[in-house]
């Protein structure tokens, strides 16, 4: 029990250690992209208009002091003054800050997912240069082996012909054959060089050396394990993960809260405004006494046909024992009543709006969902079968590098010749770029299936 404790902790350390460097080129690369950098001040932004939203839930309170001073034809100048406090509160608005509150909920998630997303488009495309980079790299030590037997075998079957013991098409054979491997050895160097460019700029950085970490070059050496997930398994992962799903659905309920505000105009709505103070007026030559004044008036506005009613019906109150002029209002009663006359026709054009916005993201809901499944389905199958190739090359590398030992004992022996050796060296090349290449696209084909589902499956 206490080894296996030990060879399960030097495992998973040996994983950790494996992640490292895609771990701290993914880290490096979101820390520098400005993109990123912009969606998340565009998430603050959401927040922040989130909260304003939410403040118009709260009553509007204002402290106020108006002063004022005049003249008369018979009395000479006067003064006024009126200090307190002032309350609106809307009662019931047809719903509309309601809609608009959740409205800016669900654009705060999209913010959120908009940042996501590119982040996760970032890595997605870091992973699939940091996978070809190891492939090249992969192709490139095996190659360059092989071009160091070909090489020594080349120089044999050239002293084979000048001994006579080989004939000049031989010697043009066995040319071919270390040509085919010297121009292998060419491209994988250049491949090598393009993805490792490639990945620097990805990342940002000047050379993969600023990489603390080394890079699990060996990596690519293993045939690729099984993924722990079912096509089914991913289609319903996909429905509840998939970053375009969710943000869909969320401008899906967005379009719905924008029909409630646009509808909430044509539902009566009610707003309470309130003061309380002192209020006063006298001559100049006298003092000025304030009276304790509050009023109170609750609105109606409704709307119907494009045409609008507002009614308010308003009460002012003042302290009577305050009062010294005893011909002075204590009480007053307003009601004020307004009809316009198609003055909200916009109306019909905002419900339209809101209409043919929720029509159309429902129908790009439904059509991203297809692509994203035949996608799925897709990679599904290059990640299956690029798994049964890079069985099929490993075991198909490994057989012609032991033909090839083979081939070495018995043309040291001279029961083969030279160039079936170099025919055997250059099937081992080209074994190599089958092999890696079906790695690649096994490893691409799991990166992508990560990218729909948002998931780690390997």
């Amino acid at each position: 029990m206490i080894f296996l404790f030990f060879f399960v902790l030097l495992l998973s350390v040996d994983i950790f250690a494996r992640d490292e460097f895609l771990n701290t080129c993914i880290n490096i690369a979101i820390q520098k992209n400005k993109k990123i950098l912009s969606k998340e001040q565009e998430v603050e932004l959401a927040k922040r208009q989130l909260w304003v939203t939410t403040r118009s839930f709260l009553p509007n309170i204002y402290f106020q002091r108006r002063y004022s001073r005049g003249r008369t034809i018979d009395h000479g100048d006067y003064q006024a003054e009126d200090i307190g406090l002032k309350l609106s509160q809307p009662l019931y608005d047809g719903g509309r800050i309601t809609a608009t509150h959740k409205y800016q909920s669900y654009a705060l998630e999209v913010a959120k997912l908009d940042y996501t997303k590119l982040k996760e488009e970032l890595i997605y495309n870091i992973k699939l240069a940091y996978y070809e980079y190891l492939s090249s790299v992969l192709e490139v030590q095996e190659t360059e082996k092989m071009l160091d037997y070909i090489k020594t075998y080349y120089e044999k079957i050239e002293k084979e012909f000048a001994a006579k013991a080989v004939s000049d098409i031989e010697l043009e054979e066995g040319k071919i054959f270390k040509q085919k491997v010297e121009n292998i050895f060419e491209k994988a160097k250049k491949n090598k060089k393009f993805s490792e460019e490639k990945l620097v700029k990805l990342i940002g950085i000047r050379s993969l050396e600023d990489i603390i970490f080394p890079a699990p070059l060996e990596l690519f050496e293993d045939v690729p394990k099984e993924i722990d997930f079912t096509l089914e398994q991913l289609q319903n992962l996909l429905l509840t993960n998939n970053l375009d799903l969710r943000k869909l659905k969320l401008q899906m309920d967005m379009a719905k809260e924008r029909k409630k505000m646009a509808v909430g105009k044509i539902y009566p709505k009610f707003y309470f405004d309130g003061t309380y103070g002192q209020s006063g007026e006298a001559f100049v030559t006298e003092p000025l006494q304030l009276t304790t004044v509050w009023s109170g008036m609750l609105r109606l506005s409704w709307l119907f046909g494009g045409s609008s009613v507002e009614s308010s019906y308003q009460q002012d109150k003042s302290i009577p024992r305050e009062i010294l002029d005893t011909s002075a209002r204590i009480e007053n009663t307003i009601l004020d009543t307004k009809i316009g006359l198609f003055d909200d026709i916009k109306y019909f054009v905002e419900k339209k709006e809101s209409d043919v916005l929720e029509v159309s993201s429902e129908a790009e809901y439904e059509e991203t969902k297809n692509i994203a499944m035949l996608e799925l389905e897709k990679f599904y199958n290059e990640y299956y079968y690029s798994l049964l190739d890079a069985r099929t090359s490993s075991a198909d590398l490994k057989f012609k590098k032991w033909r090839l030992e083979v081939l070495k004992s018995k043309n040291a022996l001279y029961e083969v010749p030279t160039v079936e050796v170099m025919n055997g060296i250059y099937q081992v090349s080209d074994a190599v770029l089958t092999y890696s290449k079906s790695v690649f696209q096994n490893y691409t084909a799991v990166t992508e299936l990560e990218r729909l589902v948002l998931i780690p499956l390997r």
